[in-house]
């Protein structure tokens, strides 16, 4: 495998030194920024991933840690069903988001709640790709290169800015690898995904 590799970056700089030979320019990359992130994110879909997530509360001396699956459909579904310590299943789909637990269900009307409805539209927002999504509710930086990058998002205004400070997201090419929302008043969560690989 590794000699075929091999050979194949080799007649590839072969062709290249011939084109620049024959007087023809290199072909340009295009530079890493926001819209090729979220040209990459909507392109890895659909997707399911294993996750454990820590929640450090003011309140609590040790982390509370939770694990789990998530599974995302386009465009808006979103279900994270928590298998460890107790079984909870939270579902996002559309303006609904319900909350399964100890066999009772609830659900709210996201239109209602704008603050919930900017939350949930800042993890769809970064599964999906959309950037129109995100800047909703969100002032967005990135840093880093394709392979590592690291995206923040700030609340741009309102009330969810008295509920989140930002929301960090690391990753590598398509793929979020970690998922950090720190809370105003002190408490954050960090979510450390893990893709499974596609059938």
């Amino acid at each position: 495998m590794h000699v075929v590799v091999f050979l194949g970056l080799a007649a590839a700089s072969l062709s290249t030194r011939g084109a620049f030979a024959a007087g023809t320019k290199p072909p340009t990359v295009a530079p890493w920024n926001i819209d090729r992130l979220m040209q990459g994110l909507a392109a890895h879909q659909p997707r399911q991933a294993d996750y454990v997530e820590e929640k450090y509360l003011g309140m609590l001396d040790m982390p509370l840690i939770s694990s789990g699956k998530l599974t995302y459909r386009a465009p808006d579904y979103l279900e994270k069903e928590t298998l460890s310590p107790r079984y909870v299943v939270m579902t996002l789909s559309g303006e609904t988001m319900t909350l399964t637990e100890d066999h009772q269900t609830q659900t709210i009307d996201l239109s209602a709640h704008p603050e919930a409805e900017a939350y949930a539209d800042s993890i769809r927002g970064l599964l999906s790709g959309d950037l129109a999504l995100l800047k909703k509710s969100f002032s967005l930086q990135l840093t880093g290169d394709r392979a590592h990058w690291s995206l923040v998002l700030r609340p741009a205004g309102g009330r969810i800015g008295g509920l989140i400070d930002s929301i960090s997201v690391t990753g590598s090419g398509n793929i979020m690898r970690r998922l950090e929302y720190d809370q105003s008043d002190g408490d954050r969560s960090i979510m450390t995904i893990q893709p499974k690989a596609r059938p």
